[in-house]
């Protein structure tokens, strides 16, 4: 058995010079991060010093490898995160392998044409912001930018926070806050959207574009303290969902000839494991009957019909419903949906009167946290949280909400990592995986794949069937699909 720190390199490594990669292996990275995922650090010095207590300068790299599995080992047994590391994380470190490896095609002559285009539109809304500035400065100095708007222009600062060094932030919160005190507002906030778009992805891509024409990211196994993957070189997992200019940047996101994209999409999963988690009836109740979670929610929260649930209702339902899951307090709900303080306080009381167990849930979360100083999630993941138990009482509620959110982000996070390791041998038994149906990227709570055209039907009820029965909830676990020619169509 290969023990060793990055097998995922190692086994790409394995492949390129044609060699097999070894059927067992212990990845000590990945062991060390179930242990305490909020370590950071998985290095053999650090994980040396910390848990062996040993200078990595006085002994052999190979001792302390076997000094660090033997404990690995042992904790990992005590903690009974055995199922989870070797069923789940260590054939998962394959399929990121593969996955890394297949990447993704680009349209890279679309790309530049994009460029040239955010160009011309970035050097417009530079022209307006300094002719309402009345002369120009460095849109991108914080210091510059902040004088402009309210030294200069005196625009309004009510609600407006300061940064650590006593300045007033121009982050894209207050702009977003003041966006209406002036025209500059507007024009600066969509200037830095397509700033960023150009310098975080349409540039980077084209430079990260490899020989065979496709971008090969990488995953991070051990990025998360939730169990959540996240992806660097380039990070395709955060590219804008939402917005025109988001869905112009997909689009350079393509296919081979011969073959369709495909995303498959878990529907709401968070929801639904907080519905199966808590035991509440009402969102149970919605998910066994296919009913519009948001919907429901509104519905009960305004105490109307769902006939009378306006759009405006179930935006604020659903802003909420997904805040629940975060521990979002009163004054965050505030903020996140334009209400006052007030309102969003009384929101929050008339939710938690409607669905109650998830209350009485959360409370006992919290409760345990606080005993045992960790949280887990319903295969045993874990993350310490000594601050609950804080005497501070802001440390304390940020350790809480943490606990909150770790048992329903971090079985999302598993149900979709199972899925990605059942997905595998079942494409091979039908001999598509590899060369028909490639498995080529994961964001969130979605799959996205490049499948063969003449077979795409029976592949994707096949990948629907196996991503919806890789978990059992309390609830129905559902999931979309969608096809398109490239990754913007599948909005």
């Amino acid at each position: 058995m290969l023990t060793d720190f990055n097998i995922k390199e190692k086994i790409k490594e394995f492949k390129r010079i044609g060699k097999k990669p070894p059927a067992e292996y212990f990845d000590l990275g990945i062991a060390y991060w179930l242990l305490n995922p909020d370590e950071g650090d998985y290095s053999l010095e650090n994980l040396s010093k910390k848990f062996l207590h040993k200078d990595p300068a006085a002994s052999s790299r190979q001792d302390l490898k076997g000094e660090l599995y033997n404990y690995a080992v042992k904790k990992l047994k005590e903690y009974k995160l055995e199922k989870l590391f070797y069923d789940v994380e260590m054939p998962l470190v394959s399929a990121l392998a593969e996955m890394e490896d297949a990447g993704i095609k680009i349209d890279s002559a679309y790309l530049k044409r994009l460029d040239k285009e955010l160009d011309g539109e970035i050097k417009k809304l530079v022209k307006a912001i300094y002719k309402e500035a009345g002369g120009t400065f460095n849109i991108n100095s914080p210091k510059q930018l902040g004088e402009i708007l309210f030294k200069k222009l005196k625009i309004d600062i009510a609600g407006v926070k300061k940064t650590k060094t006593g300045q007033i932030s121009t982050n894209e919160q207050t702009l977003s806050l003041i966006k209406n005190r002036h025209p500059i507002v507007k024009h600066l906030l969509e200037y830095r959207e397509l700033f960023k778009l150009q310098s975080t992805y349409v540039r980077p891509l084209q430079e990260l574009v490899g020989k065979d024409g496709r971008v090969h990211t990488t995953y991070i196994q051990t990025g998360t303290s939730t169990g959540r993957l996240s992806s660097q070189n380039p990070n395709l997992q955060n590219i804008p969902i939402e917005g025109a200019w988001g869905r112009k940047v997909r689009r350079a996101f393509i296919v081979e000839k011969g073959f369709m994209l495909a995303a498959f999409d878990y529907s709401q999963i968070e929801l639904r494991v907080l519905a199966s988690l808590s035991g509440d009836p009402k969102m149970m109740e919605a998910f066994n009957n296919d009913l519009d979670i948001h919907k429901l929610t509104a519905a009960n929260v305004f105490n109307v019909s769902l006939e009378k649930v306006t759009p405006e209702m179930r935006r604020l339902a659903k802003t909420l419903n997904f805040g629940v899951v975060y521990g979002m307090g009163a004054f965050a709900f505030a903020k996140t949906s334009g209400l006052s303080a007030v309102e969003a306080r009384k929101f929050i009381d008339e939710y938690f009167s409607d669905f109650k167990k998830i209350k009485e849930w959360q409370e006992e979360v919290k409760a345990q946290t606080r005993t045992f100083g960790y949280v887990m999630n319903l295969n045993g993941r874990r993350r310490w949280l000594l601050q609950a138990a804080s005497m501070f009482r802001s440390e304390a509620a940020e350790a809480e909400r943490a606990a909150i959110n770790m048992p329903v982000q971090g079985l999302a996070a598993d149900i979709i990592k199972i899925a990605m390791v059942k997905l595998k041998p079942e494409l091979e038994k039908k001999g598509w995986y590899g060369n028909q149906v490639r498995m080529l990227l994961t964001i969130h709570d979605e799959l996205l794949f490049e499948i063969k055209e003449n077979i795409i039907k029976e592949a994707m009820a096949l990948i629907r069937k196996i991503m919806e029965s890789a978990y059992e909830l309390e609830v129905p676990i559902k999931v979309t699909a969608k096809i398109g020619k490239n990754w913007g169509e599948l909005d």
